[in-house]
């Protein structure tokens, strides 16, 4: 069976680096693709850096490629960000997982 192909948008916040870390732990799962916002520090740099391990994955923002090679997005990020990640999962097809945010 081949492996879940994991995106994790909020890469680069304390929860998403803890999610990055779950994923590459988790045997049945591969780390795809790791999101955040344009502005981040963490766009640019491989995404387990902050766990001490170098996946080849690089944040981004484009959304788009990153569902591209996913089979499911893991979202934590806020209210907005994960409507416009609805949105887009809605037209690739592919499953969403989110932790339902604070309000703003």
């Amino acid at each position: 069976m081949a492996d879940i192909r994991v995106a994790i948008a909020g890469a680069g916040g304390r929860m998403g680096r803890a999610l990055v870390e779950a994923v590459l732990a988790q045997p049945g799962l591969a780390l795809s693709a790791a999101l955040d916002v344009a502005a981040s520090p963490a766009v640019g740099r491989d995404a387990g850096e902050a766990c001490g391990r170098v996946t080849g994955i690089t944040v981004t923002s484009d959304v788009e490629a990153a569902l591209a090679r996913a089979d499911v997005l893991v979202d934590f990020t806020r209210p907005g960000g994960t409507l416009a990640h609805l949105d887009a999962c809605a037209r690739r097809r592919r499953a969403l997982l989110g932790h339902g945010g604070r309000r703003p």
